[in-house]
Protein backbone atom coordinates (compact mmCIF):
# COMPACT_ATOMS: atom_id res chain seq x y z
CA UNK A 1 0.00 0.00 0.00
CA UNK A 2 1.12 3.48 -1.10
CA UNK A 3 0.20 7.05 0.28
CA UNK A 4 0.87 9.73 -1.78
CA UNK A 5 1.65 13.12 -0.62
CA UNK A 6 0.69 16.09 -2.73
CA UNK A 7 2.07 20.05 -1.86
CA UNK A 8 -1.03 21.83 -2.99
CA UNK A 9 -1.50 23.90 -6.07
CA UNK A 10 0.23 27.74 -6.52
CA UNK A 11 -1.33 30.45 -4.97
CA UNK A 12 -0.28 34.59 -6.21
CA UNK A 13 1.75 34.42 -2.69
CA UNK A 14 3.90 31.62 -3.73
CA UNK A 15 5.04 34.04 -6.76
CA UNK A 16 7.84 36.31 -6.54
CA UNK A 17 7.96 38.44 -4.55
CA UNK A 18 6.54 35.69 -2.65
CA UNK A 19 4.85 35.50 1.17
CA UNK A 20 4.64 33.88 4.06
CA UNK A 21 1.76 31.64 3.79
CA UNK A 22 1.58 29.26 7.04
CA UNK A 23 -2.02 29.63 8.18
CA UNK A 24 -2.85 32.69 6.34
CA UNK A 25 -6.51 31.52 3.91
CA UNK A 26 -6.13 32.13 0.38
CA UNK A 27 -6.78 30.32 -2.37
CA UNK A 28 -5.45 28.92 -5.55
CA UNK A 29 -4.66 31.02 -8.53
CA UNK A 30 -5.37 29.74 -12.12
CA UNK A 31 -1.78 27.83 -12.30
CA UNK A 32 -2.41 26.27 -9.01
CA UNK A 33 -6.15 25.04 -10.40
CA UNK A 34 -4.35 23.71 -13.58
CA UNK A 35 -1.35 21.42 -11.44
CA UNK A 36 -4.30 20.35 -9.41
CA UNK A 37 -6.41 19.04 -12.30
CA UNK A 38 -3.39 18.07 -13.89
CA UNK A 39 -2.25 15.81 -11.32
CA UNK A 40 -6.44 14.54 -10.69
CA UNK A 41 -5.62 13.08 -14.08
CA UNK A 42 -2.29 11.65 -13.77
CA UNK A 43 -3.81 10.24 -10.49
CA UNK A 44 -6.57 8.23 -12.44
CA UNK A 45 -6.13 4.49 -12.66
CA UNK A 46 -3.96 4.39 -9.48
CA UNK A 47 -6.93 2.68 -6.89
CA UNK A 48 -7.23 5.82 -4.40
CA UNK A 49 -9.90 5.05 -1.88
CA UNK A 50 -9.82 8.05 0.38
CA UNK A 51 -7.88 11.88 0.07
CA UNK A 52 -7.04 13.70 3.10
CA UNK A 53 -6.56 16.79 3.06
CA UNK A 54 -5.11 19.63 5.54
CA UNK A 55 -8.07 22.09 6.37
CA UNK A 56 -6.30 25.01 4.77
CA UNK A 57 -8.59 26.38 1.59
CA UNK A 58 -5.02 26.23 -0.98
CA UNK A 59 -5.10 22.76 0.23
CA UNK A 60 -8.65 22.06 0.23
CA UNK A 61 -9.23 23.65 -3.18
CA UNK A 62 -6.55 21.24 -4.53
CA UNK A 63 -8.38 18.43 -3.16
CA UNK A 64 -11.60 19.21 -4.49
CA UNK A 65 -10.53 19.56 -8.33
CA UNK A 66 -8.28 16.27 -7.31
CA UNK A 67 -11.51 14.56 -6.05
CA UNK A 68 -13.55 16.50 -9.40
CA UNK A 69 -10.51 14.79 -11.90
CA UNK A 70 -10.56 11.18 -9.96
CA UNK A 71 -14.90 10.96 -10.55
CA UNK A 72 -16.08 12.84 -7.66
CA UNK A 73 -16.49 9.33 -5.25
CA UNK A 74 -13.14 9.21 -3.76
CA UNK A 75 -13.96 9.86 -0.11
CA UNK A 76 -12.06 13.48 0.84
CA UNK A 77 -11.99 13.65 4.90
CA UNK A 78 -10.00 17.44 6.03
CA UNK A 79 -7.54 16.72 8.81
CA UNK A 80 -5.94 20.22 10.07
CA UNK A 81 -3.28 18.00 11.34
CA UNK A 82 -1.54 18.03 7.95
CA UNK A 83 -1.96 21.57 7.67
CA UNK A 84 1.58 23.98 7.42
CA UNK A 85 3.25 25.23 10.03
CA UNK A 86 1.63 27.93 12.29
CA UNK A 87 3.77 31.31 11.70
CA UNK A 88 2.39 33.59 13.79
CA UNK A 89 3.81 37.06 13.05
CA UNK A 90 5.58 36.42 10.24
CA UNK A 91 2.26 34.86 8.25
CA UNK A 92 1.57 37.03 5.07
CA UNK A 93 4.48 39.35 5.65
CA UNK A 94 7.31 39.33 2.50
CA UNK A 95 10.11 36.85 3.15
CA UNK A 96 11.86 39.91 1.69
CA UNK A 97 10.91 42.09 4.12
CA UNK A 98 10.63 39.33 7.27
CA UNK A 99 14.72 38.74 6.15
CA UNK A 100 15.54 42.74 6.46
CA UNK A 101 13.34 43.40 9.13
CA UNK A 102 13.42 40.24 11.81
CA UNK A 103 17.43 39.31 10.21
CA UNK A 104 18.51 37.69 13.56
CA UNK A 105 15.44 35.41 13.74
CA UNK A 106 15.27 34.64 9.94
CA UNK A 107 18.94 33.23 10.55
CA UNK A 108 18.06 31.30 13.85
CA UNK A 109 15.31 29.77 10.83
CA UNK A 110 17.75 29.28 8.41
CA UNK A 111 20.55 27.42 10.66
CA UNK A 112 18.98 25.95 13.24
CA UNK A 113 15.11 25.10 12.21
CA UNK A 114 15.33 21.98 14.84
CA UNK A 115 14.84 24.69 17.47
CA UNK A 116 12.94 27.41 15.96
CA UNK A 117 9.93 28.77 16.53
CA UNK A 118 8.19 31.14 14.75
CA UNK A 119 7.44 34.44 16.56
CA UNK A 120 3.94 33.92 18.16
CA UNK A 121 4.05 30.70 16.25
CA UNK A 122 4.57 27.06 16.06
CA UNK A 123 7.69 25.26 16.24
CA UNK A 124 8.69 22.89 12.85
CA UNK A 125 9.16 19.84 15.88
CA UNK A 126 5.18 20.35 16.86
CA UNK A 127 4.58 20.59 13.17
CA UNK A 128 6.37 17.24 12.25
CA UNK A 129 4.56 15.88 15.07
CA UNK A 130 0.96 16.25 14.28
CA UNK A 131 1.87 15.79 10.31
CA UNK A 132 3.37 12.15 11.04
CA UNK A 133 0.60 11.44 13.52
CA UNK A 134 -1.76 11.75 10.12
CA UNK A 135 0.70 10.27 8.34
CA UNK A 136 0.46 6.98 10.84
CA UNK A 137 -3.39 7.29 11.19
CA UNK A 138 -3.69 7.34 7.25
CA UNK A 139 -0.90 4.50 6.95
CA UNK A 140 -3.24 2.47 9.44
CA UNK A 141 -6.69 2.98 7.56
CA UNK A 142 -4.93 0.41 4.90
CA UNK A 143 -6.10 2.32 2.11
CA UNK A 144 -4.08 3.46 -0.98
CA UNK A 145 -5.14 7.11 0.21
CA UNK A 146 -3.99 10.58 -1.13
CA UNK A 147 -2.77 13.42 1.06
CA UNK A 148 -3.14 17.41 0.33
CA UNK A 149 -0.57 19.23 2.73
CA UNK A 150 2.13 21.62 1.99
CA UNK A 151 5.36 21.87 1.18
CA UNK A 152 6.69 22.58 5.15
CA UNK A 153 4.80 19.56 6.17
CA UNK A 154 6.13 17.63 2.90
CA UNK A 155 9.55 18.56 4.31
CA UNK A 156 8.92 17.12 7.58
CA UNK A 157 8.02 14.12 6.28
CA UNK A 158 11.32 13.78 4.25
CA UNK A 159 13.41 14.75 7.20
CA UNK A 160 11.92 11.73 9.13
CA UNK A 161 12.28 9.32 6.43
CA UNK A 162 15.66 10.14 5.59
CA UNK A 163 16.67 10.05 9.19
CA UNK A 164 18.20 13.35 8.70
CA UNK A 165 16.79 15.41 11.33
CA UNK A 166 14.87 18.60 11.64
CA UNK A 167 18.14 20.23 10.78
CA UNK A 168 17.72 18.98 6.99
CA UNK A 169 14.76 21.29 6.75
CA UNK A 170 16.01 23.70 4.36
CA UNK A 171 18.02 21.13 2.24
CA UNK A 172 15.47 19.89 0.37
CA UNK A 173 12.37 21.80 -1.03
CA UNK A 174 8.64 20.78 -2.87
CA UNK A 175 7.15 22.54 -5.88
CA UNK A 176 3.56 23.44 -5.89
CA UNK A 177 1.48 20.40 -7.03
CA UNK A 178 4.96 17.92 -6.61
CA UNK A 179 3.90 14.75 -5.15
CA UNK A 180 5.98 12.21 -2.89
CA UNK A 181 4.69 8.60 -2.69
CA UNK A 182 5.23 6.99 0.56
CA UNK A 183 5.37 3.57 1.03
CA UNK A 184 3.05 2.49 3.83
CA UNK A 185 4.55 -1.55 4.70
CA UNK A 186 5.89 -0.61 8.70
CA UNK A 187 5.42 2.55 8.16
CA UNK A 188 2.90 3.28 11.26
CA UNK A 189 5.19 1.29 13.62
CA UNK A 190 7.87 3.85 12.58
CA UNK A 191 5.94 7.00 13.53
CA UNK A 192 4.67 5.60 16.61
CA UNK A 193 7.99 4.88 17.97
CA UNK A 194 8.72 8.47 17.17
CA UNK A 195 6.00 9.49 18.75
CA UNK A 196 6.09 7.79 21.85
CA UNK A 197 9.55 9.63 22.78
CA UNK A 198 10.03 12.61 24.42
CA UNK A 199 8.42 15.98 22.92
Amino acid sequence: MTLSLIRHGQTDWNREPARCLGWAEIGLNETGRAQARDQGRALRGRGLELIVSSHLSRARETAELIREELGGDVPLVLDPRLAETHRGDWESRLFAEIRLEDAETWRRYREHPEGFRFPAGESLADQQRRVLAALRDAARDGRPALLVTHGGSIRLVRCFLEGRGIAAFHETSMANGGVDEVAGAGLAERITELLAGPA
